[in-house]
């Protein structure tokens, strides 16, 4: 059953219908969002924890090519750890380096493929 609306009403129920959809509340499924499909493929890759190598150590989460992850560096010795992770297709990404004692470096990066491995490499800082 539809009600009249006066003028006055009618403004506010198009602003409320404009806030709605600005909210993105609209009457669209939200199936489409769950769906099979948009299941992720994610692979966690790490060089060994704190104490595995003495310039540092870094961790990273590979979800469809998109990486995130930190390095981390654990001693003042002039070495600034970075890591290279290694994919299935023979390619490989190398992170920023973290330098200083204590010092950690957060990144994100993209390769395709299947990451397979990391390692810990550093360069002189």
């Amino acid at each position: 059953m539809l009600k009249k609306i006066g003028p006055g009403q009618t403004v506010a129920a198009a602003g409320l219908l404009g806030a709605f959809c600005c909210l993105g509340l609209t009457s669209a499924p939200l199936a489409q969002a769950a769906s099979a499909d948009a299941v992720l493929t994610c692979k966690v890759v790490d060089t060994g924890g704190p104490g595995s190598r003495p310039e540092g150590y870094g961790d990273a989460r590979v979800c469809d090519g998109n990486i995130t992850g930190t390095v981390h560096d654990t001693k003042a010795d002039g070495r600034c750890p970075y890591m290279r992770i290694f994919f299935s297709d023979g390619g490989w990404w190398e992170s920023p380096w973290a330098g200083g004692n204590g010092k950690a470096v957060n990144f994100s990066g993209h390769h395709p493929g299947t990451a397979t491995s990391a390692v810990l490499d550093y360069i002189s800082c």
